[in-house]
């Protein structure tokens, strides 16, 4: 009889102890669903088990493994005086006492009496037994979960294996956390980043905007101020050789070459009063434009160059566009206008224009059997003041296509030049479509 009542005591404190431990790990599962931070974890699992365990101490490290050390992050017991707060934390070094023993072996330890083992360091005082649990997350330690107790053999297997199933279900949920955190913390530094940058951009666009305008109004006015006196030079240099009859050759010449040298300087300062001119669009200037009817007026504009080169200009059926009408002829007649002063010795010039449509665009391709443009100097035409022939081969300023380009930006299109079929030249022009 006496062996069946042992028996049965005996069973009963093993279902006592697998339902406190059902009990402990349950609670601790609810608990945790409510935990975001890995903050708000370690503090949960001393706050709702450790707590209930009845333990005097107990301290959570997670590992800094770049410094190889552990970092207290929790506390129960005299060390948390009040609320989240841990009373004179310190550091331990991995491998250096029994917490850091465990965190460097991955192996749960339970001490019967500290004053035995050289391992042990005193934190707040001296307690007489210990149990470290190592808080594992895929074969890696993250942290330990360290309790003391006063009394010598307080900590038991059970004891145990709580905390290895607390430290089991933790791992994963402070991982996570910090995952999150981690991830949340680079969104913050990146947004921060992006709207400093963001406004870095803003101000020098805004100075660059400034600048321009700034640029613009002095080629503006630097351009038709001085157009005046240089006409006036050009008009009295002429006035004095004609009525001085006893000029030498070599000086006739060389006012020649003064007057030739100020018309010129009076069609640069003319195409750079252009270039000034050419601003951003109004949306009250912004029209459909017929591009067959704006043809017919460049044709008629350059009615004396064609038929003094005895040139064609064969136009396609062209789309309608959007954009600033006195611009658009400017461009289109830069471009046809050169195509027929760039011709080839004794080859009358044909240019040839067409259309299509592409997305939002449409792309004109302006093709002529002129001299053609040497590859090498693609990405150079439309420089402003470039020139690629001698001065006193082709009349021009040298504005001409960047004045084009700048139109075409304006509208928000693109200008590319390539090789003609025919040997010449043919210029890409993307402009919105109307």
């Amino acid at each position: 009889m006496q062996l069946d009542y042992d028996s049965l005591l005996e069973n009963y404190k093993i279902l006592q102890s697998k339902e406190r431990y059902l009990e402990i790990i349950n609670s601790f599962s609810l608990g945790l669903m409510d935990l975001n931070t890995s903050e708000e974890i370690v503090w949960g699992i001393t706050k709702q088990v450790i707590a209930r365990m009845g333990f005097e101490d107990c301290v959570i490290y997670l590992l800094e493994e770049e410094k190889g050390l552990l970092i207290q992050k929790a506390a129960h017991g005299p060390k948390n005086p009040f609320q989240l707060n841990i009373k004179n934390p310190i550091t331990i070094p991995l491998g250096k006492g029994i917490v850091g023993t465990v965190a460097l072996t991955g192996q749960a330890e339970i001490i019967a009496d500290t004053s035995k083992d050289s391992r042990y360091i005193v934190d707040d005082e001296q307690r007489l037994s210990e149990i470290a649990v190592p808080i594992i997350y895929q074969n890696k330690v993250i942290g330990v979960i360290d309790s003391e107790n006063s009394k010598v053999n307080f900590f038991t297997n059970e004891h145990l294996k709580i905390l290895k199933t607390v430290a089991v279900m933790g791992a994963s949920k402070i991982i996570n956390a910090k995952i999150k955190e981690e991830l949340k913390e680079y969104r913050f530094g990146l947004e921060k980043l992006v709207k400093q940058k963001t406004s870095e951009l803003n101000q020098l666009v805004s100075k660059l905007q400034k600048s321009n305008i700034d640029l613009e109004s002095f080629a503006y006015a630097a351009s038709h101020d001085l157009q005046e006196p240089l006409r006036t030079i050009i008009s009295y240099l002429q006035l004095i050789e004609r009525r001085e009859n006893n000029f030498s050759s070599e000086t006739s010449e060389y006012f020649r070459f003064v007057i030739k040298g100020a018309k010129r300087m009076n069609l640069l300062l003319q195409g750079l009063l252009d270039y000034s001119r050419v601003n951003d669009l109004d949306t009250d200037e912004v029209v459909i434009i017929n591009m067959n009817d704006i043809f017919i007026l460049i044709k008629d504009n350059l009615k004396e160059a064609i038929q003094r080169s005895e040139g064609q200009i064969l136009i396609g059926d062209l789309s309608e566009i959007k954009g600033n009408k006195t611009q658009i002829i400017q461009l289109f007649q830069n471009i046809i206008s050169n195509a027929l002063k760039f011709r080839r010795p004794e080859v009358s010039p044909v240019v040839k224009v067409y259309s299509k449509i592409l997305d939002n665009y449409i792309e004109f391709k302006v093709e002529d059997n002129g001299i053609g443009i040497d590859p090498k100097f693609h990405d150079n035409i439309f420089g402003l003041f470039s020139r690629l022939n001698p001065i006193d081969s082709f009349k021009g300023s040298g504005i001409g296509l960047a004045l084009c380009k700048r139109i075409v930006e304006y509208h928000q299109g693109e200008i590319s030049v390539g090789s003609s079929t025919e040997g010449g030249t043919c210029f890409y022009i993307r402009l919105p479509r109307g």
